[in-house]
């Protein structure tokens, strides 16, 4: 048997029984504990399981998307997200963008004029924006994690830990105001907070669809990060901490809200609710 027929059999195990153990799957697979916890290394390094000692659990979020299907999911949502930043990039700077979908839509869709400097683990975005003469890349290098077409590991923190960065543009697998900025794996994780260590801004950008949910991987604090930017106003309950934590939350807003909060359109700077 083939070693990628081997493992979609122990990924539909774990969709099965929620979890699996390496004694039992070398047994049946009739190869060593070695070979087996090799393939519970990939399916996690996909994000569908997390290893334990002797086995591994079935995560949540179950197996991650392909990039290429996840850019179409949500995409009226993110672009309401992108073009709120037209206002927070500007000609010269330093950025550290993660290998997110959504935050590659925000780069495309920005003034294709600017002078940037991009550090980036995501070799999709290098790949599609690199015939603008405006973008210097500087890509992280790494292992490449194959789904979400991102590089990952130590050389990846490394070449990060290298630079710095006036922002650092991410977006996350879901929040909440209790466990903050979650992720469904802990590569990019480590990624996306090594990003915002050596940056001096943060900006997260994500859709209303994310919040008040769980994923695997606790990754930022909402106090880590200067910026929440979604597509829609979030609930009361979000209003009030960061208007408490002195955070800034940024959303569409129809003209009759912001005049009958004494803001301005959502084109300008004051699109901010605080």
């Amino acid at each position: 048997m083939l070693g990628i027929e081997r493992k979609q059999i122990i990924i539909n195990l774990l969709k099965q029984k929620n979890r699996v153990y390496v004694s039992e799957l070398s047994k049946q697979f009739q190869v060593t504990d070695e070979t087996i916890r090799r393939d519970l290394k990939e399916i996690e390094k996909r994000g569908i399981a997390t290893r334990s000692h002797g086995g591994a659990v079935l995560n949540q979020q179950g197996e991650i998307k392909p990039f290429i299907e996840r850019e179409l999911i949500n995409r009226k949502l993110k672009e309401a997200i992108a073009d709120q930043l037209k206002t927070l990039i500007h000609d010269g700077m330093v950025l550290m963008v993660d290998a997110s979908t959504t935050t590659k839509l925000a780069l495309e869709r920005i003034n294709p004029r600017l002078n940037l400097t991009v550090i980036t683990n995501s070799y999709s975005l290098i790949n599609d924006l690199s015939d603008n003469d405006n973008i210097r890349f500087i890509a992280t290098g790494g292992e490449c994690y194959g789904r979400y077409r991102a590089y990952v590991g130590t050389d990846a923190i490394s070449t990060i830990k290298h630079y710095n960065a006036d922002l650092a543009l991410l977006s996350c697998h879901s929040l909440s105001l209790e466990q903050g900025y979650m992720e469904s794996n802990q590569l990019e994780s480590d990624v996306k907070c090594t990003m915002r260590a050596q940056s001096t801004q943060t900006i997260m950008l994500a859709d209303h669809t994310k919040f008040n949910r769980k994923s695997l991987v606790n990754s930022l604090p909402l106090t880590d990060v200067d910026v929440l930017v979604t597509d829609v106003k979030p609930d009361l309950s979000w209003l009030n901490y960061f208007k408490i934590k002195g955070l800034t939350l940024i959303y569409p807003q129809p003209a009759q809200d912001s005049e009958a909060e004494g803001m301005a359109s959502t084109s300008s700077d004051e699109s901010r609710s605080f």
